[in-house]
Formats: C-alpha cells, sequence, structure tokens
C-alpha cells in the first residue's frame, strides 16, 4: 500500500477552492425518518444513471468504476512547475446523488486505501490531500438574485484531510467540518465562518463512515464519524431565507496542491465507497 509521505511541520492556511464495517451510529434525525439505503453496489454492474452524476475536474487520471460490491473511486493531481512558487491547483472526482433536494441526511461508508501527499518547501501552505468527503446543499440567505444562481447558498462538507506538512502519525487523516457559504453564481468559491477542524481521526487502510444531518428546526447541521457522537455546527437562522438556489448532495475525492518550481507536487489517492444511506423518503427505487 501507498503510504503518505510528508515533510517538517509548516503553518497551513485554509484553501476552499470490501469490508465489514462497524455498524453506524444514530444521529439526531432531521426529520422523522429513518436513514434508507440509497446505494449498496451490490446489485449493480454499473453505476446507475437514475441515482448518479458523475464529474471531475482536472486531474491527470480519474477513475469510477463497480468493483467487488463497492464503488472505487480515484484521482491523481500533480501541481504546475511554469508559475512559479506562489497560488495552487485544485481538482475534484465527484459523484452527486440526483435528488439533493428531497436530501437533509447522509452517510456513506468510506476506506482510503492508498493515499500519497507531497508538498513544496517554496510554498508550503496550500498542498493538502481529501481523499473522502460528502456534501449537502440546502438553503440560501436571500442574496441569490434569482433561480440558478448559487450566491448565498449554504452547504454542509464533511472530509478527511492531510496536509503536506505535518507532524501528525504516518496515514492519518483529520476529520473536517464546515458550513459553506457560496460567493459567486456558480459556487466556484465558498467561504466558511462555521467548522470544526478536529472531528476526528482516521487512517489511511481503515473502514469509516461520515454523516451530515440537516437539523433545520435547531438551526445547524450534525456531523459525525461513524458510532462517535455527533458534533454541532450552528448557524444564525436568520441566514436560512429558503431553499437552495441549486441543491446538492455529493460524494467526492478533492486535491489541492502547490505551484511549485523545483518539482510538481502531489495528491494522489483511491478510495472505495460502501453503502450510501439517506434519509428514506429520498432513496430511489
Amino acid at each position: 500500500m501507498r503510504t503518505m509521505r510528508s515533510g517538517v511541520r509548516s503553518i497551513v492556511v485554509l484553501a476552499v477552492a470490501a469490508f465489514m464495517l462497524p455498524a453506524l451510529g444514530t444521529p439526531a434525525q432531521a426529520t422523522h425518518e429513518p436513514f434508507g439505503t440509497y446505494e449498496d453496489w451490490r446489485s449493480a454492474k454499473t453505476i446507475r444513471s437514475d441515482r448518479w452524476a458523475g464529474r471531475d475536474d482536472p486531474a491527470q487520471e480519474v477513475e469510477r468504476d463497480i468493483r467487488g460490491h463497492k464503488l472505487l473511486m480515484r484521482h491523481r493531481r500533480q501541481g504546475v512547475t511554469a508559475l512559479g512558487d506562489a497560488g495552487f491547483v485544485g481538482a475534484f472526482n465527484v459523484m452527486s446523488l440526483n435528488n439533493p433536494a428531497a436530501i437533509d441526511q447522509l452517510e456513506v461508508k468510506f476506506n482510503v486505501r492508498q493515499a500519497a501527499v507531497v508538498g513544496c518547501a517554496a510554498n508550503p501552505t496550500f498542498t493538502r490531500l481529501r481523499p473522502a468527503g460528502i456534501s449537502l446543499n440546502k438553503f440560501n440567505d436571500g442574496t441569490s438574485p434569482g433561480p440558478g444562481n448559487m450566491t448565498g447558498d449554504h452547504f454542509v462538507r464533511v472530509l478527511v484531510n492531510r496536509e503536506a506538512f505535518t507532524a501528525d502519525p504516518e496515514g492519518v487523516l483529520t476529520v473536517q467540518a464546515f458550513v459553506f457559504r457560496c460567493i459567486n453564481a456558480v459556487c466556484s468559491n465558498a467561504i466558511s465562518n462555521v467548522f470544526d477542524l478536529a472531528v476526528a481521526t482516521v487512517t489511511v487502510g481503515e473502514n469509516f463512515a461520515l454523516r451530515a444531518v440537516w437539523d433545520a428546526p435547531n438551526n445547524q447541521f450534525l456531523v459525525g464519524v461513524g458510532n462517535q457522537p455527533d458534533v454541532a455546527l450552528g448557524y444564525n437562522p436568520a441566514i436560512n431565507q429558503g431553499p437552495a438556489r441549486v441543491p446538492f448532495a455529493d460524494v467526492r475525492m478533492q486535491a489541492v496542491v502547490a505551484n511549485c518550481s523545483a518539482a510538481p507536487a502531489l495528491n494522489d489517492a483511491e478510495i472505495t465507497v460502501g453503502e450510501v444511506r439517506t434519509n428514506l423518503g429520498a432513496v430511489i427505487p
């Protein structure tokens, strides 16, 4: 198994740009509905177009395929050497659920099978690997000028993260959670003032589940890992002025890679996605 490579510790900034699993925890419910299985990959030989839409941008290598009753996802992204030692490039590999407006709770089983992250000493603050994550976009703060414009949409994202320059033990990934606000029409950029960078830790090769629940009556998102207790990300109720202009729910891999003149920085990861669960009423038969 390829493992993570890291160097000396550096100050970092946030860049916004199988197996048997333990039983899943029981989170507080956003609705009266229990969780139901949206996808378990056991009967499908191909990815179902009625349940899923895939997209990616712009990695050198990308893969999505069903193998052994699991969804295999991989991407590899190198940084740019021709732009000097400033800035970064991003990449993602995403599977979007096709009925996001109906989904207010999402839980997904993962295993990060392999992961490598190599930073740049001359541009140390940007390179980070985020090989597994989930997202829910649920409401708008009223600043969108009209349908289809995502300005002001707010979404929760739970992901696992490894900085290129970290003192964490080899193979350790930190679970982080954010409530982001889209700041342009297509949400190509977003900012977060509500986050928890230390929800939990998981390791390469470990089976785990990420969970996000929109608890709208209490003005919060609940996030969790497996059987561990949920963590609340509360927000000001005044910012919920109606449904998201472009709702989405997704399972994703994400990379942030520094530009580096000496040699390319690198993100390279492969994961398996197991059972995907949503609130029962959102399951597509």
